[in-house]
Order: C-alpha cells, then sequence, then structure tokens
C-alpha cells in the first residue's frame, strides 16, 4: 500500500479562520505551518497551534520566526527574501527547517543556507498571491527534480490539491505538497489525498 504524501497545512486567518477544526479533522500524517505573518496575537496563535499539534502527534512549523519556531519546539519556515541574508533567518538550516524557493538561484542559496526541505512555489495559480505568475509544469519539475538530485525534501507549493498533486506526478514529482484551500470547506472532495 502507498503511502500518503507529507501534506502540510498553510495557516490563513483569511482563507481558514477555523484552522483547528479543519486541521483535526485530517489524517495525523499532515502538518502545520504558522504562515500569517500578519496576525495581531502571532504569539499566541503559535502557542495554540504548537500544542495542538503536540497532542495530535503533528510536524509543525513557523515560518519567518526562528525564535518563536524555537521557543516552541518547532520547525523554521524560511520564506525566500530570508535565504541570503543569514541574520534574518538566524543562521544555518537545521533538521526540520524547510525554505521557500521560486527558481533556481533561490534554490541554491537554500541548499547553501543548510536548508533540507524546500517548498517550490507557485506550482499553480494560487489565491495566497493573486496575480503571481505561477511556475507551472514546465518550470516547478525541473526544480523538483533538482531539489531531490540535490539530497533535499521537496514539496510543491501554490494551488495544490489532490487532483494538482496527480497532474503534478505525485511521488514521481514530489515529496509531498503544502496547501491552504484543500482544507477549506469548499474543497469536499478534492482536498487532500487519503491512505489506500
Amino acid at each position: 500500500m502507498m503511502h500518503a504524501p507529507m501534506i502540510y497545512m498553510l495557516s490563513d486567518a483569511q482563507r481558514q479562520p477555523d484552522w483547528r477544526t479543519a486541521l483535526t479533522a485530517q489524517p495525523r500524517h499532515i502538518g502545520l505551518i504558522l504562515r500569517d505573518y500578519q496576525h495581531d496575537a502571532r504569539a499566541c496563535l503559535a502557542a495554540e497551534m504548537a500544542a495542538l499539534c503536540r497532542r495530535q502527534g503533528r510536524a509543525f512549523a513557523i515560518a519567518g520566526d526562528r525564535r518563536l519556531a524555537r521557543k516552541h519546539g518547532a520547525g523554521f519556515h524560511c520564506p525566500s527574501f530570508m535565504l541570503r541574508r543569514a541574520a534574518l533567518r538566524g543562521g544555518k538550516g537545521r533538521p526540520g527547517d524547510s525554505a521557500a524557493v521560486h527558481n533556481m538561484a533561490e534554490l541554491l542559496a537554500a541548499k547553501q543556507a543548510g536548508f533540507r526541505r524546500v517548498f517550490i512555489a507557485p506550482v499553480f495559480a494560487t489565491q495566497s498571491h493573486i496575480g503571481a505568475r505561477p511556475l507551472a509544469l514546465w518550470r516547478a519539475l525541473p526544480l523538483l527534480r533538482a531539489a531531490r538530485r540535490g539530497g533535499m525534501t521537496a514539496y510543491a507549493l501554490g494551488g495544490m490539491n489532490a487532483a494538482q498533486w496527480r497532474r503534478l506526478g505525485g511521488f514521481a514529482a514530489a515529496d509531498g505538497y503544502g496547501a491552504i484551500g484543500a482544507f477549506g470547506p469548499a474543497a469536499r472532495g478534492d482536498g487532500v489525498i487519503e491512505h489506500g
């Protein structure tokens, strides 16, 4: 039996206000990344998310704030703008950390910075960055392949759900994916991949 991909739900207070219910409804192999950079009570939200992920045995990471991630024993997710600035990202990537990359230069920067996991984005059009040009398959697949050849775990991000995962090529293309919309009420029937 093939296992389901490691999937991460990225938090978004606008698109997924009831993150707790959405996450709890998912299998345990689905982790959580606190994204919501502008949240008014981000430190409190991080504490709530960390506690729930511990109780449920889920992977948890915090984007853009290594200090907050360390405080909660979480992975650190490095936004692409921090990749070339060690002072901003807090030094080298550690096991459990990840980085967002959009092109080959950023992929190389992530590798040089010690990140072992990367999220290649945006693979498809996404509501998170309306108007942003997606990589599409012809640019995303070479980046995913290059990451894996370089010994990194590669995730697809941007417009991802079960249907897009199949379109991408599944495990032949990536180690898993991250998503926001795949967990919303409107995603019924085409959300995340289940075991089987």
